[in-house]
């Protein structure tokens, strides 16, 4: 493993780029378990169409999701030998079809540029040029979600029939806009209704440190504590974090980071930078208890 995969917060990513339909596109290597060929696909009876079926991928029964109809309403033609990119998202392993992977690129977090002039969900967070190719970071959560795969992201429980509303700040960091509406939601419905979001680690950034040099040490009158991505353009969540840690001030904010990419093989790195709490997507309930846990509910 690289020292770019060891060392969190240093800005630079590992992605694997890849084409769809003579475009291309690339995914965080940290997301990939493997590159896969596939055999054979088993249809889903009523599944969504950018569900192709089952597959067997060493001795285990995986979901196909067919990007050239998640992406263009197109479906491939066959699946026979298809490639495919073997990942792990909301709790379930998915493959996903591409027609071609060309390899790992290294590139830094600032190099990735935010769609936030398109008002609707285009599927990305992000896109970047490299030798006069334009590549799209997508955002394979939110295409997951849309096929109602894994575990999906439930607020509540059945829910212990008491709504408190509560006075805290919270900040908010997600560039997938989907997610990002899901967590607020989320989070009102556990009564936090202070809540500042942010597209990426840089705008959020920016803003907590404004209140610092306005506020100093008082800066918890405006913010209480920080839930990030780690995945972001401009800025990621390891940086964020490693910025306000290593702040002689701000090193009290909690921190806590709420990625996909969180697991016990990487975990280390959240500790690293000094993060509060590190909870894996879509674990939005537990989420709750851990933002209650440090307000003392």
């Amino acid at each position: 493993m690289s020292d770019i995969l060891l060392n969190a917060g240093t800005g630079e990513v590992e992605v694997v780029e890849f084409i769809v339909k003579d475009k291309h596109y690339a995914i965080n290597v940290l997301k990939i378990k493997g590159i896969v060929t596939i055999d054979e696909v088993v249809p889903l009876p009523n599944s969504k169409e950018e569900i192709a079926g089952l597959t067997n991928v060493r001795g285990e029964m995986d979901i196909v999701i067919d990007l050239s109809y998640a992406l263009y309403g197109v479906h491939t033609v066959d699946y026979k030998k298809a490639l495919g990119l073997l990942c792990e998202f909301n709790g379930t392993k998915v493959v996903f079809l591409v027609d071609q992977v060309n390899g790992i690129r290294r590139i830094g977090w600032n190099d990735i540029k935010q769609t936030t002039n398109v008002k609707q969900d285009t599927l990305s967070v992000g896109s970047l040029m490299i030798d006069e190719t334009i590549i799209i970071l997508l955002d394979f959560e939110s295409i997951t979600i849309k096929a109602g795969i894994g575990n999906m992201w439930d607020a509540t429980d059945e829910g212990d029939g008491v709504y408190v509303p509560r006075n805290e700040n919270i900040i908010l960091v997600e560039d997938s806009r989907a997610i990002r509406e899901m967590l607020r939601c989320v989070l009102e419905e556990a009564g936090y209704h202070n809540i500042k979001q942010f597209e990426n680690g840089q705008q959020a950034k920016d803003y907590i440190f404004d209140i610092k040099n306005n506020y100093g040490a008082k800066f918890r009158q405006k913010v209480d504590l920080v839930v990030t991505d780690i995945e972001m353009p401009i800025l990621d969540g390891y940086s964020l974090t490693r910025s306000i840690k290593e702040d002689d001030i701000l090193r009290e904010l909690p921190v806590v980071i709420f990625s996909s990419l969180i697991s016990e093989e990487l975990e280390h790195k959240g500790k690293e930078i000094g993060a509060d709490a590190q909870l894996s997507k879509p674990s939005m309930k537990e989420l709750v208890k851990v933002i209650s846990m440090f307000f003392g509910n």
